[in-house]
């Protein structure tokens, strides 16, 4: 029994060992085409900042829709996914996140005990705020360069596609 239980401790080691040595940066984005959504020379999505610290623990996004008619849902999913990628050459790479799928916080003012905001931004002015906590899903400090946060499966009518704001990193 002792030995099974060295065994599986040992193979996790091991496993967690190879990850940590693979550095933090993944193949090739699989989102070639963002912001692209039907009328999104109407919407604004920016990050708090354009440069960011090394050691960056969260970047603040915020999402506007001045779109004529019709709501913008910021994720199909409901795990509330995002991704954080790296340009290296001119070519988006994903980068190796710490846990399978990273996760949206929201502003506690959009919160209620029982609810959290649905993700879904009103036309003619609807504005969204979430928090990407970089921190706590991938590997800092990040190496300086150019980053990106994907947002995968948004809609509006009917388009569907990803968006993406770009940061630096000093």
């Amino acid at each position: 029994m002792l030995a099974v239980v060295l065994a599986i401790l040992l193979c996790s080691a091991a496993m967690g060992l190879y990850v940590w040595l693979q550095g933090p940066v993944g193949g090739v984005s699989p989102y070639e085409t963002v912001n692209d959504l039907y009328e999104w020379e109407h919407m604004i999505f920016t990050a708090d900042q354009a440069v960011y610290p090394a050691d960056v623990e969260t970047v603040t996004l915020y999402f506007r829709n001045d779109a004529p008619d019709g709501a913008v849902r910021l994720s199909e999913s409901p795990s509330w996914q995002w991704y954080l990628e790296r340009e290296e050459d001119g070519v988006w790479h994903s980068m190796r996140s710490t846990v399978e799928i990273p996760q949206w916080r929201f502003r506690e003012e959009d919160c209620t005990p029982y609810s959290m905001p649905g993700g879904i931004v009103d036309w003619d002015g609807g504005e969204f705020t979430w928090f990407c906590d970089i921190g706590d899903y991938y590997r800092t400090p990040l190496e300086p360069g150019s980053y990106r946060i994907v947002i995968p499966d948004c809609e509006h009518q009917n388009d569907r596609g990803a968006i993406a704001v770009e940061f630096e990193v000093e």
